[in-house]
Order: C-alpha cells, then structure tokens, then sequence
C-alpha cells in the first residue's frame, strides 16, 4: 500500500544553544547539590530503616550489637 501524503506548511521553533552553556559552573553546582541532598535523603531512611526492623536495643548500633562504652 502507498501513501500519498502533502505538506502545506511546516512550522518550527529552532533554538541554538552553545554546548558548553548547558553545563554552566552554576547550573553543574544546582546538580550536585540536588544529588548530595538526595543521597543524604536516602542514608537516612536507611538508617530509619534498619532502626524499625533491628530486633533488641534501639538507642544505638552499639546497644544493638551488645558493644559497651
């Protein structure tokens, strides 16, 4: 089967960018800072995490394995 298929008009937007613009000094520190703060994030719900599933003491890890001070 073929198609025959007409184009009136084609409209677009071009935009021109430098590459090195796109990994800007400022923009490069907003990424690290939103992907230390999402590692932060998920360290401590690790370490909520083990909190709710660790059987005995729960002030501390060293309660926790029997460890004294």
């Amino acid at each position: 089967m073929v198609a025959d298929v007409r184009v009136r008009e084609v409209v677009g937007t071009v935009k021109v960018v430098d590459g090195d613009s796109l990994l800007s000094a400022p923009l490069l520190e907003k990424i690290v800072s939103a992907v230390l703060q999402a590692m932060a994030s998920a360290e401590r719900d690790e370490h909520r995490r083990r909190d709710d599933v660790r059987i005995g003491g729960a002030c501390c890890d060293r309660c926790a394995t029997g460890e004294r001070r």
